[in-house]
């Protein structure tokens, strides 16, 4: 029988909050892998346990496992029971002789074992060198080896595996509360998004389009970011906000320079709106220091004045080519590279302002209609069937 075992890392930490953090993780593992009803779970203090009845979506639950944030890592092994002879030839099956420097680690979990651990890697390790004598290269490597064959032993078994797979590592999605992200077409704020599902938020995106000056494709775009999202957590909603008339009346009556500023204001507002209605005091953003006009320390501090919520910005000291590298890990660089551009492009200012003064900025926002933010109309989005295909390896 296979089993992957499952191992937390940092959860292992939380002291009396540990048995709470790993209900949220086991219940999202349970949520991520449903549908593939070839599994049955069980846990202890410092594992999960996933015992796989055949064979045939091996691949698709290792997918799944890599994009769940709170596991360290993970490992499929042969379970087999736990007498000496039976751990050799497990071992001597699970042997890659193509990678002949090897080494045998042996961790008995339980301790009554009538053998210690470095004796039961010895045994296990001179049975591997026997029956592969004439190996070119065969040898032990206790530093260094190309190879790790790992045993866990327990009370009624044993585990024998060779390979150690990375999970995301980070906080169980659910453990650090909720947040708002706000959701461009570009590349940094689904990037940001991803981060903050690492740190354990469970997020709610909200994206801002400006009819007839973004078109469908623009939205579309947005909402294929989101699929690749649900990836990660398939309960995320995506509120698409009309922005249109309060863009326009930001062009007609606000100083050219103070328009994205006011424009990224009006943004944040609505967030805390859809902040309030979550029951949520955390808004997250794409920005990065210095990257564009409107991320300036100044301008950032103006924008915060919009709202007494959280501002979460997971990039803030990232430059371009870092967040590109994680676009690409994720899969996200593509979609948000295709040539469809979303409001914030609209009426876009020759100069906007890189210093803006709150109170220059809240002069010029007297001259909108109130009811221009207060009219912006929504549509809900909601992926329910995020495992019709099989996921894309996201790592």
């Amino acid at each position: 029988m296979k089993i992957i075992l499952i191992r937390y890392g940092e959860l292992t930490l939380k002291g009396k909050n540990r048995k709470e953090f790993e209900r949220i993780l086991f219940n999202n593992i349970q949520k991520q892998l449903k549908g593939l009803e070839i599994f049955k779970f069980r846990k202890d203090r410092s594992r999960i346990y996933l015992e796989i009845t055949g064979d045939e979506n091996l691949i698709e639950i290792t997918k799944r496992l890599k994009i769940i944030p709170g596991i360290h890592s993970f490992s499929v092994a042969n379970q087999c029971e736990n007498d000496l002879e039976t751990i050799k030839r497990e071992a001597l099956s699970a042997f890659d002789v193509s990678n002949p420097n090897f080494k045998i680690v042996t961790k008995r979990i339980y301790k009554d074992y009538p053998m210690l651990s470095n004796d039961v890697s010895r045994a296990v390790g001179g049975h591997v060198l026997f029956n592969n004598d004439g190996l070119p290269g065969l040898k032990v490597n206790i530093h260094n080896p190309n190879q790790l064959i790992s045993i866990e032993i327990h009370s009624d078994c044993a585990y024998v595996f060779s390979q150690f797979q990375l999970g995301m590592g980070g906080l169980p999605i659910g453990t650090a509360g909720k947040g708002v992200v706000l959701l461009s077409g570009g590349i940094d704020s689904p990037i940001a998004a991803i981060m903050a599902m690492k740190r354990g938020v469970k997020i709610t995106c909200i994206h801002f389009s400006s009819p007839p000056y973004t078109n469908q494709q623009s939205l579309d775009k947005v909402k294929s970011l989101i699929e690749i999202l649900h990836h990660f957590d398939k309960d995320i909603k995506l509120y698409n906000i009309n922005f249109s008339d309060l863009q326009l009346g930001i062009h007609q009556n606000c100083i050219d320079k103070y328009e994205i500023t006011i424009l990224r204001r009006m943004m944040i507002k609505k967030a805390a709106e859809l902040a309030n209605r979550i029951k949520t005091n955390v808004l997250i953003t794409g920005e990065s220091l210095g990257q564009v006009a409107s991320q300036t320390m100044n301008g950032m501090y103006v924008s915060n004045s919009a709202t007494d919520k959280l501002i979460l910005r997971p990039l803030i000291t990232m430059d371009k080519s870092e967040i590109i590298d994680f676009a690409k890990k994720y899969k996200t660089y593509e979609i948000s590279t295709l040539p469809y551009e979303d409001c914030c492009v609209v009426f876009l200012p020759k100069n906007p302002s890189t210093n803006p003064k709150l109170e220059d900025v809240e002069k010029e926002e007297e001259k909108l209609d109130a009811n221009l933010l207060n009219d912006c109309k929504y549509e809900v989005y909601k992926y329910d069937n995020l495992f019709e295909s099989q996921l894309e390896d996201l790592l």
